[in-house]
């Protein structure tokens, strides 16, 4: 049975996480270019957590997913909702270095922006038994016909397009996609640190959305669930 905090006691839940895992997803609200919606990583995120709770759900205590988080790279473009990188941090700082009763978490985000304010979040220092997952960010883990996609299809391309193809077709507005940046990510790393998105791109897009389709999205996102099983079974030990 699979349980989420919302709706156990505290009695619950100090005798479940003594042998579950805490899963924090973490989504985000910002711009996909014209054609996919804007909270396009929190349900994707969403998504891979359902697989998570489907195949591991007697072994994990699922928390709310935090909606909003670090963006600013995107917030020149309006319906982006950001609070920085290091805000992100210091929220998840508090809201895990308390949890002294064996606590396992597994943060979860398919949202790129926020590697960094994971991994300030889960220094040792901070939170010496808290357990990191950037899935879909750091470690895009395609099928062997889909790799070469990430690179240089970063943001609102054909990967996440498809992705979304599979999971929410009818949020996905294929007429009015176009084309963005196309070339490698470290060269325009630092324009993308100082301007953001805009400096490299005025659509918004990171890649080339043409040719997404549904059955390529079923494909990465299959995937992406195992490599989700695979970090949560590792921190479950």
């Amino acid at each position: 049975m699979t349980f989420t905090i919302a709706d156990l006691t505290r009695p619950e839940f100090e005798e479940l996480i003594h042998e579950r895992v805490l899963v924090i997803p973490v989504g985000s609200v910002e711009q996909h270019g014209p054609h996919l919606p804007i909270g396009t990583d929190s349900h994707i995120t969403a998504a891979l957590v359902d697989e998570l709770v489907r195949l591991r759900g007697e072994q994990l205590v699922l928390a709310p997913q935090i909606p909003i988080s670090a963006s600013d790279e995107h917030t020149s473009f309006q319906g982006t909702l950001s609070m920085g990188s290091n805000l992100l941090s210091a929220m998840l700082k508090a809201i895990t270095s308390h949890l002294s009763i064996r606590p396992r978490t597994l943060l979860v985000s398919a949202h790129g922006g926020n590697l960094a304010a994971f991994l300030e979040a889960s220094t040792p220092f901070w939170v010496p038994r808290t357990h990191v997952l950037i899935e879909a960010a750091a470690n895009w883990e395609l099928p062997a016909d889909a790799r070469g996609l990430w690179e240089p299809d970063a943001h609102a391309g054909r990967t996440e397009t498809s992705v979304m193809l599979a999971l929410r077709p009818d949020l996905v507005r294929l007429s009015q996609a176009v084309s963005g940046y196309n070339g490698p990510l470290s060269p325009v790393g630092a324009i993308l640190a100082t301007d953001g998105i805009r400096g490299v791109s005025t659509t918004g897009v990171l890649g080339d959305p043409s040719g997404a389709n549904r059955e390529e999205g079923l494909a990465i996102l299959a995937a992406l669930a195992a490599d989700l099983v695979r970090t949560f079974d590792q921190v479950n030990t």
